[in-house]
């Protein structure tokens, strides 16, 4: 059975701070679909257009899988309190975890990051549809999300189809603590090793440097050891 592609409009981060605001103000289903409802129509025309962005929306911070309503709830918390500037990656967490095809397109931009200076557009959507098939609706979802990551600063355009990936430092533990547990969970890892945490692809956007402390305090994980290695697990 093919993967759902369920990303197939671009959210811009005043969008997902608007959701957080109002998750925060209210738990009421009807009542958060109305309050996103409004500001969407502010900037959204189209009904099926403001009716698709709102459903992302309340995908990434509202509807989570039941496993994961712990981590959004210390996500929330740790929004409230962490740099505005570092907000962006306690996004970038969630929608990993609600979105598979966000995860695995940033996974393939972070590997090619790595081995070059620029990253192309048909290179991306290439490598993509060789993990989701050959889809006329892979293609109209690549779009969108590369459309949110330039909003989200996370890719900047050199020339048509061409992108650099910029780089974010980011130094509060607890939103590092998030990104780990997002991309463990994503990509069903029982563990891993500490000492390779820091060179998953999908973190290309950010600086960023993995403490054992700051890992423990974050309630998110098992610290154990096996062979001599310190090894995380969820």
């Amino acid at each position: 059975m093919s993967k759902a592609i369920s990303l197939s409009r671009s959210i811009t981060p005043d969008y997902l701070d608007k959701i957080v605001q109002i998750y925060s103000n209210t738990s009421d289903t009807d009542e958060i679909k109305m309050a996103v409802n409004e500001y969407l129509s502010d900037h959204i025309m189209s009904s099926t257009n403001l009716r698709k962005t709102r459903e992302i929306l309340l995908s990434t911070w509202v509807h989570v899988a039941d496993d994961l309503q712990r981590v959004r709830d210390k996500a929330l918390e740790i929004y409230t309190s962490a740099p505005s500037t570092e907000r962006m990656a306690i996004h970038w967490a969630m929608l990993i975890l609600a979105f598979p095809i966000f995860k695995d397109l940033c996974s393939i931009i972070g590997k090619l990051s790595d081995v070059q200076e620029t990253v192309t557009l048909a290179r991306i959507k290439r490598r993509l549809s060789e993990q989701w098939g050959e889809r006329t609706t892979l293609l109209h979802s690549t779009d969108k999300i590369i459309k949110t990551l330039k909003d989200l600063g996370a890719l900047l355009q050199v020339k048509p189809g061409v992108y650099t990936t910029p780089t974010q430092k980011i130094e509060d533990g607890r939103v590092i603590s998030l990104l780990v547990y997002s991309v463990l969970h994503s990509n069903g890892k029982l563990y891993a090793n500490l000492t390779g945490l820091e060179a998953y692809p999908e973190f290309y956007p950010f600086q960023l440097h993995v403490s054992l402390d700051e890992l423990v305090d974050s309630g998110l994980f098992s610290i154990d050891r096996i062979g001599g290695e310190v090894v995380v697990s969820l």
